[in-house]
């Protein structure tokens, strides 16, 4: 019998920006993967459709948002970013049995926008980075599932390497 995961809430975060630990982290907004395409018709197939253009992907962004950057945010508002982010599920098993489950996303990018948030007495301040992501790489419990790599021109989904024919025929 196939065993059965039931993914729930982010229950921790943990986020590294160029090797230092942001404490206060409040919430990170991941890029979206997103393939151009182009309209297909004719040719023998029935209507049109929209087929992916592999070897090429939208722009990629990503946001973190932080209650007080304080000392990390000289890392975070580095002209270039390494970004590692942790998040904690909890999860439920087919045996029924509660358990935390752990993916880390690897970004790498550029600061494009700095928000300083609003200071206000009785309110924490949220300060918030934007980022151009050029390199995302997902692993969910251990496993890659999500790379893609611009500058390298690597694009790998659920296992499946998109640009190896590619690289193979331009060299």
């Amino acid at each position: 019998m196939k065993s059965k995961t039931i993914w729930g809430a982010v229950g921790q975060i943990k986020v590294l920006a160029n090797g230092t630990e942001c404490n206060n982290a409040t919430s990170v907004t991941l890029p979206d993967v997103e393939l151009p395409t182009a309209e297909i018709g004719g040719a023998g197939i029935m209507g049109k459709w929209n087929m992916p253009i592999l070897g090429h992907v939208s722009p990629m962004s990503a946001s973190i948002a932080v209650r007080a950057a304080g000392a990390a945010k000289q890392a975070l508002a580095a002209p270039s970013v390494d970004l590692e982010v942790i998040l904690g599920s909890s999860c439920r098993g087919s045996d029924g049995i509660l358990y935390t489950a752990g993916t880390k996303f690897f970004l790498f990018g550029y600061l494009t926008k700095m928000t300083g948030g609003k200071g206000e007495p009785g309110s924490p301040r949220e300060e918030t980075f934007d980022y151009a992501i050029v390199r995302f790489r997902e692993v969910v419990e251990g496993v890659e599932t999500v790379l893609v790599d611009q500058i390298a021109n690597v694009l790998k989904l659920g296992g499946v390497d998109y640009m190896a024919d590619i690289r193979r025929i331009f060299g």
